[in-house]
């Protein structure tokens, strides 16, 4: 060593991982999806979380005619205007199709679809705002309830080209894909999944579903994952309609201190009927006063179920698979009546067997959604 420092110097390399770009995955919009339940009564949807219904009435007005502007289910199909449920009631002219006659669940399914549509109140108004001008296209998922399986050919040529006008626009609906349920399957969800919720471990259970104009029984496996339907037994013609019918024969008879009860007012006195105090209670409105006729609705639900002999049997089949220790879900329009419901558990026995689905009027529809 002679004194002179020797200084290494060490260059230190830094390492640098270079930074990924992580690349964005563009998201495709989900697909809005309209579920249809095309009763003989009325025709349920679901569609952007909103379940609505309107009566399965169409009416048909020739070319040239002057449809209202401002009212929900009026549409034109070319040249010819429509209207449907209650707009098709108020209005005058044309000619009135019903969705339980003459095939028609088929032959109008694209009214039927236009109609859920253009009477929910903001789907395509919010879709109006997002393209301002020109032909307003729509794609969509469609799922389609109480329609038969095997005309799948007729089906999907009456969904191909569904084009309309609506509020002075003129929509174009796309169908990218679409289901078919059998009748009563979104009650079959909700009750499998009540099911599971209570930790019941069921093999089998059984869907009672009372709609306008039919009252459908269906067993259901709980095996497997989905519900599976065997042996559905439906009565036509058992539904709401025949037991406002009865209720109406009921309330005819007797004393009716020179009042005449038109149909229309005993539908709605049966659609808000209630129990107090376990007795039945179905207020009528005649002029400035009430009646009411309770005891002739009563009467007249256990008329139904005595002279309907499809109705008798099915619901003597009820009883004894209760029996038998099967649970029972009861669901559809029908049982969201207060006084049908009570009657209805009282003939079977008041059985904590039976239990009626949280609003049964729409789980048909909203319960394949949850």
């Amino acid at each position: 060593m002679n004194g002179t420092a020797t200084t290494t110097n060490t260059e230190v390399k830094e390492t640098v991982t270079p930074k990924t770009t992580k690349t964005k995955t563009t998201r495709k919009p989900r697909l809005p999806e309209l579920f249809i339940d095309g009763g003989s009564s009325h025709t349920k949807y679901y569609l952007d979380k909103i379940s609505g219904s309107y009566q399965s009435v169409a009416r048909e007005f020739p070319k040239g005619y002057d449809l209202p502007t401002g009212y929900l289910g009026v549409f034109a199909i070319g040249e010819k205007g429509y209207a449907v449920g209650d707009s098709a009631l108020s209005l005058s002219g044309g000619k009135l199709h019903e969705g339980y006659a003459d095939d028609n669940k088929i032959k109008l399914l694209p009214t039927w679809i236009i109609g859920a549509l253009t009477t929910h109140p903001s789907f395509l108004f919010k879709w109006m705002k997002k393209i301002k001008t020109g032909t307003v296209e729509i794609t969509i998922k469609l799922s389609l309830l109480s329609l038969s399986s095997h005309r799948k050919k007729e089906i999907e040529k009456a969904i191909k080209d569904i084009t309309f006008t609506f509020d002075e626009r003129q929509f174009k609906i796309n169908v990218s894909e679409y289901s078919l349920y059998p009748e009563g399957y979104g009650a079959a969800c909700a009750a499998k999944k009540v099911l599971k919720t209570n930790g019941c471990k069921d093999a089998r259970f059984h869907v009672l579903d009372l709609g306008g104009g039919t009252l459908t029984h269906t067993p259901y496996s709980n095996l497997n994952g989905v519900p599976r339907a065997s042996n559905q037994n439906s009565v036509s013609g058992a539904g709401v309609m025949s037991i406002t019918e009865f209720f109406a024969k009921e309330s005819a008879k007797g004393d009716t201190g020179g009042n005449i009860y038109h149909f229309s007012r005993l539908k709605e006195a049966l659609e808000t009927s209630h129990i107090v105090d376990d007795q039945y209670s179905a207020n009528i409105i005649l002029g400035d006063t009430e009646r009411d006729l309770g005891d002739r609705l009563q009467s007249g639900l256990e008329s139904w179920a005595r002279e309907i002999i499809g109705v008798r049997e099915l619901l003597r089949d009820i009883k004894q698979l209760i029996r038998k220790g099967e649970r029972v879900f009861l669901t559809g329009g029908g049982f969201k009546v207060e006084a049908i419901r009570h009657f209805t558990l009282n003939y079977l026995g008041n059985s904590e067997l039976v239990t009626v689905l949280d609003n049964p009027q729409d789980v048909n529809i909203t319960g394949i959604k949850s």
